[in-house]
């Protein structure tokens, strides 16, 4: 699979996102959670200077108030593995999508993978072609066709030049002498 720029860019961004973003949230909630505490802490102390239970209760709610900022910012890095495990995720779902997607040599439903010699062995056929292979004219080109009248190949062309240019195609005759080509190819391999 491979990714456009900005898909790229995406994938770079969520990383990024991915490591840097809890911490980043981490170390700014609890510095915020600190300042409010503080804040707080002076303030019952201003009011509670006087008794020394006062005083005492202000230190006790101050550092539960730094437990919990402490706490709930680690909270927050929580969510690392959940982003890796969606990363994790996502690359192994597009590696699964590449293997399935590649067909394994010599399988029963890609036997043209393999080795010719192979492939002969497996199926027990010598021949699945026989010669001599034949060329058919068709409607808009030609088909090639084996000993058991099983079509090859077909080609395809355009009565003129000008028509096969205007379509990026082969002309009828251009069509011809390739399909015959083609017919040629078990007298060139030796099985005619």
């Amino acid at each position: 699979m491979r990714l456009i720029s900005w898909q790229r860019l995406g994938v770079i961004a969520s990383v990024g996102w991915i490591a840097l973003g809890p911490t980043y949230f981490h170390l700014s909630e609890e510095d915020t959670a600190r300042r409010i505490a503080g804040d707080r802490y002076q303030l019952c102390i201003k009011q509670n200077w006087a008794t020394k239970e006062g005083v005492e209760r202000c230190n006790k709610e101050f550092k539960q108030a730094l437990s919990i900022a402490h706490l709930s910012s680690w909270a927050l890095l929580a969510f690392i593995p959940v982003g890796l495990a969606w990363f994790m995720g996502w690359g192994l779902s597009v590696l699964a999508r590449r293997v399935r997607s590649r067909p394994q040599a010599g399988s029963e439903q890609y036997p043209q993978i393999g080795n010719a010699e192979d492939n002969d062995e497996q199926h027990g056929k010598k021949d699945d072609f026989p010669a001599p292979w034949t060329v058919e004219a068709i409607d808009g080109g030609f088909k090639v066709v084996d000993a058991n009248k099983q079509a090859i190949a077909y080609v395809y062309g355009r009565e003129t030049k000008a028509d096969g240019d205007i379509a990026k195609v082969l002309t009828m005759d251009e069509a011809r002498r390739i399909a015959s080509n083609i017919a040629k190819l078990p007298k060139l391999l030796g099985k005619g």
